[in-house]
């Protein structure tokens, strides 16, 4: 009896040490079952960090401005300003109408009030213009309160661009002169807006449409090209600059190209020198082509030109903009030009066609009959 006791202990005690392994066993496999699931979920999270963070870099948006300088958005900005004049009609014809241009030049809006780009992008209107004056000198503290994602200022205006990094504010610094740079204003625009494939259309088309005028130039023998000044003020005359492109580009010549500087005074002894056959008056003056046409001008005799004589004085449209500068219009400006300089060649050529069909290619707008006679009617008021 005592042995089948002695076994019973036995298989008992055995029986619970059985238990409590099986129990430890259960502990473990709990612990490194939930050790694993912390494992995991921290594993999870890390990966899900590390794709939102590649996804907050693909947003990221990288410009070079025209110093060579790198300037980082964190995505398509909501809100830009400029100091540049001619920029918002250039932004309009790469972006198209939206309200994320907040500030603007106050010669600007001085431009959009003249302009066909008033009818085209409403929004204008609303942009501020208290942070800048017209010789793009900015107020920090007005650009501040725009809140701008970034502001586009003069490659050559060092300070106003060093005082407003100093207060945190991204700058594009762009630089003006010739075709180049024009493109490199579109392609940045392009970058910025995700526009990049509609900035190449604009650069082709912008080519394309000059190469109409060039190609039929190409051959004009040299007492063809016709002798041309262009009057920026009274006795003010615009010699290099970008108005060499559109010169050259339209088959004419200025004499006045051959001084030094893009503006100059001379005086009528120099223009009678000159004798030029066309005159045309820039759209950044007063001047206008009746006042040389009916000798307004006090001690000046306007009417021994023979482009008084001839009445080919002409006003500089403004379309978008002022067709003075560089711009996305600059076609329809050489186009103009070798119209009135060549008109047996560019006979079947009409102005109003080109301008209309332009304006539906490049910003998608269908002009009417009184705007395409606010652009081109009025560049002779005699």
């Amino acid at each position: 009896m005592r042995k089948v006791k002695e076994f019973l202990r036995v298989c008992l005690l055995t029986g619970c040490m059985l238990a409590l392994t099986a129990c430890g066993s259960a502990q473990v496999e709990q612990t490194v079952t939930e050790e694993s699931a912390v494992e995991s979920t921290a594993l999870e999270e890390e990966s899900v960090a590390k794709a939102d963070a590649v996804e907050e870099d693909t947003d990221k948006i990288v410009i070079v401005d025209q110093l060579g300088k790198t300037i980082e958005l964190d995505g398509v900005p909501e809100r830009v300003a400029t100091t540049i004049m001619p920029f918002p009609y250039i932004y309009y014809a790469v972006v198209g109408n939206n309200e994320n241009l907040v500030g603007c030049n106050p010669s600007s809006i001085v431009a959009y009030e003249n302009s066909a780009l008033k009818y085209m992008y409403p929004e204008l209107a609303n942009a501020n213009t208290s942070f800048v004056d017209t010789s793009f000198i900015v107020n920090v503290e007005e650009v501040l309160k725009l809140e701008p994602d970034v502001v586009f200022q003069w490659n050559y205006m060092d300070e106003e661009i060093a005082k407003m990094e100093a207060a945190g504010i991204k700058v594009v610094a762009l630089e003006y002169g010739d075709v180049e740079d024009l493109e490199t204003w579109i392609r940045i625009i392009g970058t910025m807006f995700d526009k990049e494939e509609r900035a190449e259309e604009l650069i082709t088309y912008f080519h394309e449409s000059v190469a109409e005028v060039t190609d039929k130039i190409a051959t004009l023998p040299e007492e063809e090209i016709s002798n041309i000044l262009i009057m920026s003020d009274n006795l003010k005359v615009t010699g290099t600059g970008f108005s060499k492109y559109w010169i050259e580009n339209s088959g004419a010549v200025n004499p006045a190209g051959d001084l030094s500087g893009e503006a100059l005074y001379v005086n009528m002894e120099q223009i009678y020198e000159w004798n030029p056959s066309i005159v045309y008056i820039g759209n950044f003056t007063d001047l206008q082509p009746s006042d040389l046409m009916n000798n307004e001008l006090e001690g000046q005799d306007w009417s021994v030109v023979d482009a008084v004589q001839n009445g080919q004085v002409y006003k500089i449209p403004i379309g978008g903009y002022r067709w003075d500068p560089p711009g996305v219009e600059t076609p329809l400006m050489i186009k103009w030009l070798a119209k009135i300089q060549h008109p047996q060649i560019f006979e079947d050529m009409d102005m109003r066609e080109e301008v209309a069909e332009f304006y539906q290619d490049v910003y998608n707008f269908e002009v009417t009959d009184e705007i395409l006679d606010e652009i081109l009617g009025d560049v002779q008021d005699f």
